[in-house]
């Protein structure tokens, strides 16, 4: 009979536990809703309440039990080197992996590039974190190496500058052109226009068959693909009719005959 009251105690112990971690995340949500800020680690935030719960739980589950870990302590000291070696490298990502989490080093759907991959942060986890590259891939990155690695953050806001090249022939009107090009920046409802983030068109060189420019211009993170793409059509056809020619690389061949 006590094992059977023993087996609902422990029924209703992780039960409640549960319960417990469902009711503290949802509360976090709602919180953070009404204070109106987006929690940028819900994934993660997941992971540590019921990792905090699980361990709460397992301690009165083993209060039931009446389970003494103190023999089983003394037994893991015993090998305590051996076992010190194996945790090694699990318990560096570990510390890692809480070092990320709380100093904000990575946020969930953060594109960037740790160690030369590049994605979208998943989750970060306690061992590693999580990314989706741009092919659907999922890469595992060891939080070691996510937090002593050089990070590269490609949307550190919700706004970034992009540079378009654009190369005209050299019997083009330059002055045509830079009016042009300031008109398709001006014109393009996807790029953005603001006094603090000035866009610009910036010559670049005389290349071997063309004369190039960079335009810079800033872009919202959702309008990425379809400002690249709107804003090198819009150029595209402005150029073309204003008679503008842009080149392509082109390679006279001359063959002299060899009179024998």
């Amino acid at each position: 009979m006590t094992v059977v009251i023993r087996l609902i105690k422990t029924a209703i112990t992780v039960a409640v536990a549960y319960g417990v971690y469902r009711f503290l995340y949802a509360s976090i949500l709602k919180g953070a809703e009404k204070l109106g800020k987006e929690l940028r680690m819900k994934n993660t935030l997941r992971i540590i309440l019921l990792t905090i719960t699980f361990v709460i739980a397992l301690m009165v589950v083993l209060g039931i039990w009446r389970v003494n870990l103190l023999p089983y302590v003394t037994a893991l000291g015993i090998g305590g080197i051996a076992v010190g070696l194996a945790i090694q490298e699990p318990l560096s990502n570990f510390i890692s992996g809480l070092l990320v989490i709380f100093t904000g080093k990575l946020h969930e759907n953060d594109v960037v590039e740790i160690d030369g991959i590049t994605g979208i942060v998943e989750v970060v986890n306690y061992n590693h974190t999580v990314l989706r590259t741009f092919d659907g891939k999922h890469v595992l990155v060891p939080n070691k190496q996510v937090w002593n690695q050089r990070l590269i953050n490609y949307w550190p806001t919700n706004v970034r500058r992009f540079t378009l090249k654009v190369s005209v022939s050299y019997g083009s009107d330059l002055e045509k052109v830079l009016e042009i090009l300031r008109k398709c920046i001006e014109e393009e409802p996807f790029v953005e226009k603001s006094p603090e983030r000035s866009n610009s068109i910036v010559f670049a060189e005389f290349g071997s068959s063309s004369i190039d420019f960079n335009v810079n211009f800033w872009v919202q993170r959702q309008n990425y693909f379809d400002a690249l793409n709107s804003l090198a059509n819009r150029i595209k056809r402005e150029l073309e009719a204003n008679g503008i020619v842009i080149p392509f690389p082109q390679l006279d061949v001359h063959i002299k005959e060899r009179v024998l």
